[in-house]
């Protein structure tokens, strides 16, 4: 059984567009934004907090370098594979090889001590999501809003509300 093939990342210039950014009117838009732009953006948040964890690696060359082999190993193995790997004529399933890149990665945090650049990273890359998250007005606001029938538009020009 073949996992599904992983989401791909949006394109990088629709999520970093300035134009789609706004502050929300209500706590309950903010929650709505972001619980909509994590589903949507998930793939560029998580290259972005990848990105911002070796930003803070780049005092540490060696563990830098273990951390990029660990992550091509993560997409070569784990994300970009649809086919089941094969070795020696058997076929290892998804989980077994999950398990192992976790292993890969606990043992190679253990071994180079990057513990604090990790917690650091977690923190900044969040601030990063969470700030990129609730300012970004989502696209398909009118469908999807937590404001429902309040905001349908009816096909007068004018562009009358419906009733409260």
């Amino acid at each position: 059984m073949s996992s599904p093939p992983p989401a791909a990342a949006r394109p990088w210039r629709m999520f970093l567009d300035p134009a789609s950014l706004s502050l929300p009117v209500s706590p309950s838009e903010a929650s709505f934004r972001l619980t909509q732009n994590l589903r949507y953006f998930y793939p560029n948040y998580a290259l972005l907090s990848f990105l911002v964890f070796l930003l803070t690696l780049l005092p540490h060359p060696l563990s830098l370098v273990l951390f990029l082999c660990i992550f091509i190993a993560y997409l070569y193995l784990f994300l970009s594979r649809s086919e089941p790997l094969i070795v020696f004529d058997h076929a290892i399933d998804q989980k077994i090889i999950l398990g192992f890149l976790l292993v890969l990665t606990l043992l190679a945090v253990s071994w180079t001590k990057v513990w604090w650049n990790i917690f650091i990273s977690l923190i900044v890359g969040s601030a990063i999501v969470l700030l990129h998250a609730v300012l970004r007005a989502p696209e398909e606001v009118e469908e999807d809003s937590p404001y429902g029938s309040l905001l349908n538009v009816v096909d007068d020009p004018r562009g009358d509300y419906a009733s409260v």
